[in-house]
């Protein structure tokens, strides 16, 4: 399921952070509601969005089932917003801007389909996460750990689609199983 909150959040230039500031409502209530469908939010949650927004409640509420039922999907354009995608696992969300490089490095470094596939059937499916346990351990000795780590998060969990030169689509490999 897309999330549809920071969807809508970032559309009125906020994150759940500045949200949670603005309003007083806990990153933790907003971090939960964003991976639920917006039907199914608090009027609680519905009332402090609205309130940080400037829309009112039932405003808020069509516009997040407008999105939910779009085709909208996230744009990361930063790398904090990167890592925290990639961290909740997204469904499918866009890379924008110089990160796309970031995917195109990780995407030249990947195997073919065929081979990722020979390895993961010789390897009984479990090839993937020994790459990322090994990849792991390596990185915690070396000095750029949290970079790589991420590059290492982005090839094990997702497959890459480049939209154009400056934006690439990530979407969970899971979801193509």
């Amino acid at each position: 399921m897309k999330n549809v909150l920071d969807i809508f959040l970032k559309q009125n230039q906020m994150t759940r952070y500045d949200l949670s500031k603005k309003v007083g409502i806990s990153e933790q209530t907003l971090s939960k509601a964003a991976k639920r469908d917006p039907k199914t939010y608090s009027v609680k949650t519905l009332v402090a969005i609205a309130s940080g927004t400037g829309y009112s409640p039932g405003e808020v509420l069509d516009k997040l089932l407008a999105i939910r039922d779009s085709e909208a999907v996230y744009i990361a354009s930063t790398l904090k917003e990167i890592r925290q995608k990639v961290k909740e696992k997204e469904d499918v969300f866009i890379i924008r801007g110089e990160f796309s490089a970031l995917a195109k490095e990780i995407k030249q470094s990947s195997l073919s389909e065929s081979a990722e596939l020979g390895f993961q059937l010789g390897m009984g499916g479990s090839g993937s996460y020994v790459v990322w346990a090994i990849n792991r351990m390596i990185n915690s000795f070396g000095g750029k750990k949290e970079e790589e780590n991420l590059k290492d998060d982005i090839m094990t969990l997702y497959t890459i689609k480049f939209l154009n030169s400056s934006e690439a689509m990530l979407r969970l490999k899971q979801l193509d199983y």
